[in-house]
């Protein structure tokens, strides 16, 4: 993993609508709109952190997984779209990390859709919650947005801010 004195909080990738995750309407399908943040995300956290999760699992034998998700879906996405989808660790505790993403309209920076991903550190084996390592609390503590602990804030209030938000780059 990458020296954390000085990371980006705020990652970001490009992407592009495909055929086979498109309804007949050619609207991206509700159900792929996760796949699309967490196959985003999980780049990111390589191309940036240098943050391998399956190595991490092979390593370690801890893995993050999905505990609860919530979307909104605020523009349509379209096949053969190209968006770009933006991420950020909100918070985290000793067992979870909770994540914000958003795919937004390259050109405008209108948000399409955000999601907002609760994940839960846990031994593989045992399927029980294990607690981050030493120098994933470290990173942690440099990315998070919002720091450690769970804020107060209800993602329909966030999606309201996001609704009428032009994210810069």
């Amino acid at each position: 993993m990458q020296e954390t004195t000085s990371i980006a909080q705020q990652l970001e990738s490009k992407a592009r609508i495909r055929f086979e995750d498109c309804d007949p309407f050619g609207h991206l399908n509700n159900g792929r709109y996760i796949d699309y943040f967490m196959n985003a995300r999980e780049d990111q956290l390589r191309d940036n952190y240098q943050l391998d999760i399956y190595a991490h699992m092979q390593q370690t034998g801890n893995v993050w997984v999905v505990a609860s998700s919530q979307v909104a879906y605020l523009q349509e996405v379209k096949m053969n779209e190209e968006i770009t989808i933006r991420t950020n660790l909100r918070w985290f505790t000793e067992s979870d990390l909770f994540m914000e993403g958003m795919m937004l309209d390259p050109e405008t920076g209108r948000v399409k859709a955000a999601v907002w991903l609760r994940f839960a550190y846990l031994h593989v084996h045992k399927a029980i919650k294990a607690s981050h390592e030493p120098q994933l609390m470290e990173l942690f503590r440099a990315a998070a947005v919002m720091g450690n602990g769970k804020p107060d804030q209800y993602f329909e209030q966030r999606v309201k801010e996001l609704r009428s938000l032009t994210v810069p780059a």
